[in-house]
């Protein structure tokens, strides 16, 4: 039995993960060889490293996975824990990105491309992670009305007979 195929088609997660891995990689990996220098009183240049090294693991991740399917369900368990892992890191990432944001800097006049790749990172981030937070919500809101309305018409039978 062969483990790996080729896909016929993207799915649109993929395509979206490809696209957003791309646009940030690029940007950080400009800001990491022409803008670095810029200081302030914050740490962002430690912020865009975590980014861009973040970034060209997943971006590897994705090349890995992109073109094969593979049919192992181990495999597909695996990555999607580390889809999982990707998500978490992100998150903290976010977190982070909030502090340096927040604290009082001086990082808007003296590392403006740095400041500016902070507040785009964080508007991103933080529209996908609400996105995701009321997907999930109306997931589980879906699944509990299901749930109740089983219960109840369950219970009108009991009652009617």
């Amino acid at each position: 039995m062969q483990e790996i195929e080729a896909k016929k088609q993207l799915k649109a997660s993929e395509g979206a993960h490809f696209f957003y891995t791309l646009i940030f990689l690029s940007a950080s990996g400009i800001i990491e060889t022409q803008f670095i220098e810029q200081k302030c009183n914050q740490n962002l240049a430690l912020f865009i490293h975590l980014v861009f090294y973040g970034l060209i693991i997943w971006g590897t991740y994705i090349l890995i996975t992109l073109i094969p399917r593979y049919k192992n369900p181990a495999i597909n368990l695996f990555f999607n824990f580390l889809d999982i892992c990707f998500a978490i890191y992100i998150a903290f990432l976010l977190i982070y990105g909030y502090k340096l944001y927040s604290s009082q800097n001086d990082c808007q006049t003296e590392a403006p491309v740095l400041y500016f790749f902070l507040e785009v990172f964080m508007l991103v981030n933080g529209i996908i992670f609400i996105i995701l937070g009321l997907a999930f919500i109306s997931y589980i809101l879906k699944r509990f009305s299901k749930h109740q309305q089983s219960y109840a018409q369950g219970e009108d039978e009991y009652l009617n007979e």
